[in-house]
């Protein structure tokens, strides 16, 4: 008994093609604010609680450093 044959499928791209990747470069934008505008809630949590603590905990650090001496 032979063995079956395989089939193989190849894709490839017209090299007269020039604009492949423009449509999704075009979108990121509106894709962006979409899925920003969807998860409002994960993207404050993740994004803005994050840049908020770090300023806080430095604000916080420079204050006790500058009462440091008083102590």
């Amino acid at each position: 008994m032979a063995p079956p044959r395989l089939k193989e499928v190849v894709y490839t791209l017209s090299p007269f093609n020039q604009n492949v990747m423009t449509q999704m470069i075009k979108n990121v934008p509106e894709a962006a604010h979409r899925k920003i505008k969807e998860n409002w809630i994960d993207a404050g949590f993740f994004a803005i609680a994050p840049i908020v603590g770090t300023i806080w905990y430095a604000n916080s650090f420079i204050e006790k450093e500058k009462l440091h001496h008083r102590f």
